[in-house]
């Protein structure tokens, strides 16, 4: 298998069109001698070649994931979109060590321009791969949302050594959702429900979503839980020259649905999984994959949905004020704390009646980084959870 070698050059924004030069005959790298990057250097500098189908020579990227395409060959500009990454026309063939399924996007450069939302959502994990550069100026939302659930959402490692809420004249809350933070325990009803215990993270080594909350506990008649918000999605950015995050991108986990009547909130969904790597990575714009907050507890009235996070520095709020008997959601987990917190017991004699439990946090995601070069990366303000 012949191999090929990206000499990067330096500067502001993009680098030139990268030089790819092969080895010789006897596997020997001809710019050694000049103090040439070696083959493979990790984790930004080598493009290797290995057969995709036998008809061109692939490129290939990635220390996280290793990745081999057919080489791009156009630019591509992704503007205001719902992309499913099961039926996109944009998704192109790859092969990928370790395996995952994902929906690759090729290109010799990658824009999400200003004023534009690329809202990605389906089965697989999200791939944008660039011979060149990647600048996300607008949104890139990976998240999970009422209605709609980021790539590979629920993808895990999600344990279950959890244990569910009990219901009863007034539900307990749902437990948040554990990844890259521990999702936080829901409320007690104010009556026999007891609220869910969360399971600790799975050990993730690979590009996955983040794990969903828990279903709050139903009242005396089987229903009334509010269900759990689901994990964040899981998407990885990988450029040979540079990625520069100017706007958004949010791989944060859902807000665990509102009881209804007398019964728990549901537990908030963790953050998911961003993955940046590149020869220089530059985050001066927001990258985050918080925890989405717990589901309020309802009493006669519904409880409010635990909401989702806007900003590294800004959890998903639990769910409040939506019925006056029962437990407030806890917040996600976000910025530099990673773990949910806790939803708040449902009230006895409150106006409105006894309430269900609150539902508790979702944990943070995890965020990954990999670059000589990292700009903005270390700001809390900036990328949340801490890169890991």
């Amino acid at each position: 298998m012949r191999a090929w070698l990206l000499a990067l050059v330096g500067g502001c924004g993009f680098s030139a069109t990268p030089a790819i030069v092969p080895e010789d005959a006897q596997g020997n790298d001809p710019d050694a001698r000049d103090g040439g990057l070696p083959i493979d250097a990790a984790p930004d500098a080598a493009i290797d070649a290995a057969p995709l189908d036998g008809t061109v020579t692939p490129v290939c990227l990635g220390a996280f994931v290793h990745i081999c395409v057919d080489p791009p060959q156009s630019t591509v500009m992704l503007m205001t979109q719902t992309l499913d990454t099961v039926t996109s026309t944009l998704c192109r063939p790859y092969t990928a060590t370790p395996d995952i399924d994902a929906c690759v996007i090729t290109g010799q450069s990658i824009t999400v321009p200003g004023n534009n939302t690329v809202t990605a959502t389906g089965g697989k994990r999200l791939v944008l791969f660039s011979t060149g550069g990647i600048t996300i100026s607008g949104t890139l939302d990976a998240s999970s949302h009422d209605g709609a659930t980021g790539p590979a959402a629920d993808s895990g490692p999600c344990q279950s050594t959890f244990t569910d809420a009990t219901g009863g004249a007034l539900g307990g809350g749902g437990w948040g959702g554990s990844f890259g933070g521990t999702g936080n325990n829901g409320g007690n009803g104010s009556g026999a429900g007891v609220g869910g215990v969360a399971a600790p993270p799975g050990i993730s080594t690979g590009l996955t979503g983040g794990c969903s909350g828990g279903r709050g506990g139903s009242n005396l008649l089987g229903v009334g839980g509010g269900a759990g918000g689901h994990g964040g999605g899981a998407v990885l950015l990988l450029a040979a020259q540079t990625l520069k995050i100017s706007g958004i991108v949010n791989a944060s986990g859902a807000g665990g649905a509102g009881g209804g009547t007398g019964g728990g909130g549901g537990g908030g969904g963790s953050g998911g999984m961003i993955v940046l790597e590149a020869g220089t990575v530059d985050t001066s714009g927001r990258c985050f994959a918080n925890g989405g907050g717990g589901g309020e507890g309802a009493s006669t009235l519904p409880g409010q949905r635990g909401g989702v996070s806007t900003a590294p520095m800004s959890p998903g709020r639990g769910g409040t004020a939506g019925s006056s008997g029962g437990g407030d959601g806890g917040n996600g987990g976000f910025g530099t704390t990673r773990d949910g917190a806790p939803g708040a017991g449902g009230s006895f004699g409150a106006i409105g009646g006894n309430g269900g439990g609150g539902g508790g946090g979702g944990g943070a995601g995890i965020i990954k980084v990999f670059s000589e070069d990292q700009k903005n990366t270390d700001d809390p303000n900036k990328v949340a959870p801490p890169p890991t």
